[in-house]
């Protein structure tokens, strides 16, 4: 106890700074004493898929069919609705799938010519298509795969297809006398 008196007469600001750092050592072993604490919570978070289906207005049924056409025959128009009747936007894409032709040397799907129209949001009456934009106009034989781009969820498209047996001469239009050809057309949608 003397010595802290004598330590207290010589440098008092000393033991007072190293009271004061003794206790501020204990405050922090020891702690506050408070206890104050907040928590939140976010429950139930729950995750589902969409869905990826669509509708054919003629699934399983022919679009269009051409009986007795001759050269020159504007024949045969048909038209189909497609509408994404799933929950996601959906990118659609017509493809022809087998042709078939009667006559392996004279094939008629060679001769034919369709045009395939996006008529755009089906309207009321069937077959109606008063803004068509071209999709394809060539033969059957050679169409390829048309992207129709992407529909959102509960859109819809009419397409229209038309098909013709173009003229030519008595020699080249004369070996299709009889002939038969038939093509199948598969619609597809892809996230």
């Amino acid at each position: 106890m003397n010595r802290i008196k004598a330590l207290w007469k010589a440098s008092p600001r000393r033991v007072l700074g190293a009271a004061c750092a003794v206790s501020v050592a204990g405050a922090a072993v020891v702690g506050s004493g408070a206890n104050f604490t907040s928590v939140s919570a976010n429950p139930g978070n729950s995750f589902t898929t969409g869905t990826l289906t669509h509708s054919n207005s003629k699934a399983n049924a022919a679009i269009l069919t051409a009986t007795g056409i001759k050269p020159g025959d504007a024949a045969s128009t048909g038209t189909v609705d497609i509408a994404n009747t799933g929950g996601l936007a959906a990118t659609f894409t017509l493809k022809k799938t087998t042709v078939t032709n009667s006559d392996s040397g004279n094939p008629l799907a060679s001769k034919l010519v369709v045009k395939i129209d996006d008529c755009g949001t089906p309207e009321a009456g069937a077959g109606v298509c008063t803004s068509p934009t071209e999709l394809y106009n060539g033969t059957i034989s050679a169409m390829s795969d048309r992207s129709l781009g992407s529909f959102a969820a509960s859109a819809a498209h009419r397409y229209k297809f038309s098909v013709t047996f173009p003229n030519g001469t008595a020699a080249v239009d004369n070996p299709y006398q009889g002939a038969s050809a038939s093509a199948e057309y598969q619609w597809e949608a892809a996230q």
